[in-house]
């Protein structure tokens, strides 16, 4: 089947919600947007998520990508120290690309690499299929193509890998094995796609499908179709063999059996290295092992350095598996979910024969990201789906785990038993956070504080660097709502799945404040009333509940049900606020959170409307009694001067351009202005972006470009109180993003 569409993509390069934001059939006439010049960067986490995949490319010292399941995909600048994104243009509507199946720069040529995109394999990806990106001057440009079928970089299996690969004898040639629909070949560089309908396994139901594609291009000759071509099958647990360029497969004779094949390297001397586990990962690994497979004789060894559940040892599988390019007979292999004592990474000089545990022995430094700690002492690694050894200096190697990247120059150490080094710095510039809340305090240490999953939350004292030791992660474990006391702003309160914070200076210290009665995970949302002395609780699996005594004890809501999204009034002490899309209904409370009555009915009732993501949010303006905007299910705007009183749908022509609005939030007023900057991610004018108003709402700027897009980005963003023009994005996948106007942060 050919591929559905090919476009191409000129940009400069430098779940959460799971729909695509689109503007409704009734949206306003298109009016022109304009758009100041805004500089975008990443609030320094280093790391965050899972870096599935790195590959070094052969034909150019110091050149290397990396894969993320969420966040794109990565180039290694040498000169910089840093990896730099590749993929930031992927739009709103896109949200789905942004996850990489697998990458595949071209070994003879440094200037050409390849992404396959794709994040889910369900109904509800946007858009639904995955995507070839292939690129001639390493990914500062795209061009991209529709593939019909769908990819799975967030889901089991995503360590596996590499699933796509370009023939080294013949770069218009590329296969990708795909989770569900078999194997997949262009013989035009990636242009157009086809099933590869010689290969026995056409479809997969288990969605974890092909697990790699390995070229054996040992005695082929340049110009020519590889011959020798290996693909894993992770759902059969079987290895398939063609020796004349694809057109026949036959399984590899003598192969292990019972488990799934996860990575397959080639050495330079006709020496095949597999490593299984009995489950896809990345989690859920109970045994596993390594084998290596000559190809010139035929004859299977294995080489597995710790048998799981033998001679005292925990159930666990393997991952990562690398070989030096320069030196065939040094492979290296990562353990996976080997929980205890830790993971680590073997390393072997005689072909497996022996092996040396690289992790017994290595030094970390975390330096460069020290929430690596996790309030102990840091792991060397789990996850670990991915080893480089660097082609150019086999002292230099690089792995990924669930949270960083790890890298070291003293690798050779290793083999006369001797530590090695290791640094998350080698992080730097990957940012893969998925971001659901952000507070700017107006008082305390903090210059941001987030709500991020898996991690907690953060405290950031500067933006350009990793946050200290400190982080709220030892209390909850992925953050959802962080909240403010509005006249006592040191007051601040950050909740999560399995619990929640309290902090009465600023967010330098917290206490850890008891899940509501009737909860057992915790999470949604949390506001904090005006003076500090009331906290409403909106958990996700139970009706809200408030405290008076900082989140020590907690009396169920009179007039709220499970799933509201409660705000505080930051001027008016005992006041909240929740909007109820299901009636179009707002409520309140006037008795710090006890009981909410219905103020307000008529407004805009549902919730997502067809064809957009934009979830109803009822939001307060800091400093302003009464003063509210909704975003409302119809994908529109509305303001209220009065508490809620009454409401209007916008004002003037700017208002009225304003389409849809998945997220906003508050900054510092425009000098010579007297009403907060608003920010804005949606529709404005008929064009898809970032904005901001300074004229409450009446005309508005577009503040990013088509290259600075991020994906989905409808969850929070917010302005600086103290700095006008500055903004906070959160991103589900590409961390915190900031942005000044250009010049600096007096726009």
């Amino acid at each position: 089947m050919p591929s559905k569409a090919s476009r191409t993509l000129l940009v400069a390069c430098g779940v959460t919600l799971l729909a695509g934001l689109a503007a409704p059939a009734t949206a306003a006439a298109s009016q022109k947007v304009s758009t100041p010049a805004y500089s975008w960067n990443n609030a320094a986490i280093v790391g965050g998520g899972f870096v599935d995949g790195l590959v070094f490319s052969p034909a150019q010292p110091g050149l290397a990508y990396a894969r993320t399941d969420i966040g794109g995909a990565y180039r290694w600048n040498a000169a910089m120290g840093r990896w730099v994104p590749l993929m930031d243009f992927t739009g709103f509507d896109d949200w789905n690309e942004l996850g990489v199946e697998s990458m595949a720069p071209d070994p003879a040529n440094a200037n050409k690499v390849w992404v396959a995109a794709g994040e889910y394999t369900q109904p509800y990806a946007v858009p639904l299929d995955g995507e070839i990106l292939r690129s001639d001057d390493q990914g500062r440009s795209w061009q991209i193509t529709d593939l019909p079928i769908q990819l799975a970089s967030n889901q089991n299996g995503r360590n596996m890998g590499e699933r796509l690969a370009v023939d080294p004898d013949d770069d218009d040639i590329l296969y990708l094995a795909s989770p569900a629909n078999g194997l997949w070949r262009s013989t035009d560089g990636g242009a157009t796609w086809s099933q590869a309908t010689s290969f026995p396994v056409t479809s997969t139901p288990d969605d974890i499908g092909l697990s790699f594609v390995t070229f054996d291009a040992v005695g082929s000759h340049h110009g020519e179709p590889t011959k020798t071509i290996f693909v894993g099958n992770a759902t059969g647990t079987d290895l398939y063999e063609s020796t004349d360029a694809g057109a026949t497969w036959q399984l590899v004779p003598g192969e292990p059996t019972g488990m799934e094949p996860q990575h397959g390297v080639m050495a330079s001397n006709g020496v095949f290295y597999v490593d299984y586990a009995n489950q896809p990962g990345p989690n859920g690994m109970t045994d596993g092992s390594v084998w290596k497979y000559d190809t010139l004789t035929g004859a299977w060894t294995n080489i597995t350095p710790e048998v799981p559940g033998e001679d005292g040892n925990p159930a666990f599988g393997y991952a990562g598996l690398a070989v030096d390019p320069g030196h065939p007979g040094t492979v290296m292999v990562a353990t996976n979910d080997r929980w205890s004592p830790i993971d680590t990474i073997f390393r072997s000089t005689d072909g497996g024969t022996t092996w040396a545990d690289v992790g017994a022995k290595a030094t970390l430094d975390i330096s460069a990201s020290p929430f690596l700690a996790f309030g102990a002492t840091p792991k060397f690694g789990w996850w670990i789906a991915s080893i480089a050894i660097d082609p150019f200096n086999p002292d230099h190697a690089i792995f990924g785990t669930g949270a960083t990247v790890y890298g070291t120059d003293d690798l050779t150490a290793a083999d006369h038993g001797e530590p090695t080094t290791w640094s998350s710095a080698a992080a730097e510039g990957i940012e893969e956070t998925a971001v659901n809340d952000l507070l700017v305090p107006r008082a305390g240490p903090c210059m941001l504080i987030s709500a991020v999953s898996d991690l907690g939350g953060f405290c950031h004292t500067s933006l350009n660097r990793s946050p200290p030791v400190g982080m709220i992660e030892p209390i909850i474990d992925s953050g959802t709502s962080v909240a403010e006391a509005g006249e006592k702003p040191l007051d601040v309160a950050l909740v999560g799945y399995d619990g929640g914070g309290y902090s009465t200076d600023g967010g330098a210290q917290w206490s850890a404040m008891k899940l509501p009665v009737g909860s057992t995970a915790g999470a949604g949302v949390v506001a904090v009333n005006a003076d500090g002395s009331s906290i409403v609780w909106a958990p996700a699996d139970a009706a809200p509940e408030y405290s008076t005594d900082g989140g020590q004890t907690w009396t169920v809501v009179s007039g709220l049900a499970e799933g509201a999204f409660p705000v505080a009034d930051p001027v008016k002490a005992g006041v909240f606020y929740d909007f109820d899309p299901a009636a179009g209904s707002l409520l309140v409370s006037t008795d710090g959170g006890a009981t909410f009555t219905t103020e307000t009915t008529g407004l805009p009732a549902g919730v997502n409307p067809e064809g957009t993501s934009s979830l109803s949010q009822l939001h307060t303006v800091f400093g302003r009694a009464g003063d509210l905007w909704l975003a409302a299910g119809n994908g529109l705007l509305y303001h209220s001067t009065d508490g809620g009183a009454t409401f209007a749908a916008g004002r003037g022509p700017g208002a009225s351009s304003v389409a849809a609005v998945a997220t906003l939030g508050f900054g510092k007023a425009a000098p010579g202005t007297g009403y907060p900057a608003i920010y804005l991610t949606g529709i404005v004018g008929g064009v898809q972006g970032i904005f901001r108003s300074t004229d409450e709402g009446a005309s508005w700027m577009r503040i990013n470009d088509d290259s600075e897009q991020y994906a989905w980005i409808g969850q929070t963003i917010t302005g600086d109180p103290d700095v006008f023009g500055r903004v906070y994005l959160g991103t589900n996948g590409r961390g915190i993003l900031y942005a000044d106007p250009a010049g600096g942060g007096a726009g």
